[in-house]
């Protein structure tokens, strides 16, 4: 056997194979024996299938499938041994047939394929670079909204005994005559303003009373015509709203009134748990808010430094190589990840493009350079991302899911949990790749000078768009 290797470009190498009969006839032949041991065929025992009978039916696609095995294995142990890096798996040389002579036994084949080899990456450090931190502060306007939220929420005459013009009531309604069918037939409650309430009648029985006040009503009563009005008190699509003459009993289950609490020291201990005047008020308030506001002032310094940190590293790809290795792969994974012999965490998120678009290879190019980068980073900190640290950010996303449906973790087997969501390969890259990305933050974060300009919001808010876009566009 026979193979050479030549270098188009510095990120391109074509490797040729020469097999002759002597490299693969072996392991043919003993593919052919293990075949005929097993193998069934009308008139003979198993096992006893005529050798020749087997070659004549058989020996071609052995042949070929052997040879694939052949090349496959030397290729890789060829790259291995000659420290070639590359991506994904080697392509066939567009044009070259290797069995321009045929395909039968006895003969010499030439394989030739190509290889996309990774840039080399020298990691260049941030230390002692500055950058600036945007820390907005809360003017009047986010104090005084802030402040307003919470003496609604705190206001002690929320739910009073009895209701007063302005008030709103819950009623809870059950049909007298049984719609035919659909979610208004159900038992439901409805919250109703009582200036909003279009029967004069029904304003005046409900003006007064307090909860367990019962009577009865059409819904005509309460929404008039307004077909889209009641669909939205019943949570129903407006052609399942009940009819306006549909007769209905109710109950009052609750009265609330809006308002707000008075700016005084029961207040301010009510939102931050001990006594204090207003001025000590304001200062924990703007504070808090501020506190809040971090995160995003983090989130948007890290962005800054992780896009000049990668500025630092321009790099050259095998475009054309990637192009042709994405396209074969039938767009179902990403080649810059799935394209390791030689490491065994190359699990990153998938890139799922259709890499015949430039601007969207362009994007690809782009997260791979990046992850090019991490990846170098990482080993030049010695940083690995074991099993447990997966399973333990995996559990962190799903107590914030749970959490968010009022599920208790303690409720929950939350590792096994963890297990399962990590069995699917896109979850499992994902968590694998935030894992790395949050270690180079915190490697270049710690490398660093930080200084602070404070900002209003709305601009600060204009420079996180720039970022990342707004809510709408994610």
């Amino acid at each position: 056997m026979n193979i050479s290797v030549e270098y188009p470009s510095s990120l391109e190498a074509r490797l040729t194979l020469s097999l002759t009969p002597d490299d693969y006839q072996p392991r043919v032949d003993k593919a052919l024996k293990d075949l005929r041991k097993n193998i069934k065929m009308p008139g003979f025992r198993p096992g006893m299938v005529p050798a020749g009978l087997v070659l004549k039916n058989y020996g071609m696609s052995v042949l070929q499938e052997e040879l694939s095995r052949v090349v496959n294995d030397q290729l890789m142990d060829y790259a291995r041994a000659e420290g070639l890096d590359f991506f994904g798996q080697p392509l066939p040389v567009s044009g070259h047939n290797p069995f321009v002579q045929g395909l039968d036994f006895g003969l010499t084949y030439e394989f030739r394929y190509d290889l996309g080899l990774r840039p080399k990456v020298e990691i260049r450090s941030l230390d002692g670079k500055s950058f600036t931190k945007i820390q907005p502060v809360p003017g009047k306007t986010e104090l005084d909204e802030t402040i307003d939220q919470w003496r609604t929420r705190f206001f002690e005459g929320a739910y009073p005994e009895k209701a007063e013009p302005g008030d709103r009531v819950f009623l809870r309604l059950s049909a007298t005559e049984a719609p035919a069918s659909g979610d208004a037939a159900r038992k439901t409650v409805v919250l109703v303003g009582l200036d909003e309430i279009v029967s004069p009648e029904l304003r005046a029985a409900l003006l007064g009373q307090g909860k367990g006040t019962t009577g009865s009503l059409t819904v005509g009563d309460l929404y008039g015509e307004d077909r889209a009005a009641a669909a939205k008190a019943f949570k129903v699509d407006e052609g399942e709203a009940p009819e306006s003459n549909s007769t209905w009993t109710y109950e009052i289950s609750n009265v609330f009134r809006e308002g707000k609490a008075d700016m005084n020291e029961a207040f301010f201990a009510k939102v931050f748990g001990e006594t204090m005047n207003e001025e000590e008020f304001l200062k924990r308030t703007e504070d808090l808010i501020k506190a809040r506001w971090d995160e995003e002032s983090e989130q948007l310094l890290r962005y800054r430094m992780m896009e000049a940190f990668f500025g630092e590293h321009p790099m050259e790809l095998p475009d054309a190589f990637l192009n042709r290795l994405l396209r074969s792969n039938d767009n179902k994974g990403d080649a810059g990840h799935q394209h390791d012999h030689n490491h065994d965490h190359d699990h990153d998120h998938d890139h799922d493009h259709d890499h015949q678009d430039p601007a969207q290879y362009e994007a690809f190019a782009k997260q791979l350079k990046k992850d090019l980068i991490i990846d170098v980073l990482l080993k030049q900190h010695d940083v690995r991302i074991e099993r447990e640290a997966m399973l333990q950010e995996a559990e962190a996303r799903l107590f914030q899911q749970f959490s968010s449906y009022g599920i208790s973790p303690e409720q929950i087997p939350l590792r096994r949990y963890a297990e399962e969501y990590l069995s699917k390969e896109q979850n499992e890259s994902s968590v694998y790749y935030s894992l790395k990305y949050r270690h180079a933050e915190e490697i270049l974060r710690s490398q660093i000078q930080v200084a602070i300009e404070e900002s209003d919001y709305p601009s600060f808010k204009v420079r996180l768009e720039e970022a990342f876009g707004s809510p709408s566009e994610a």
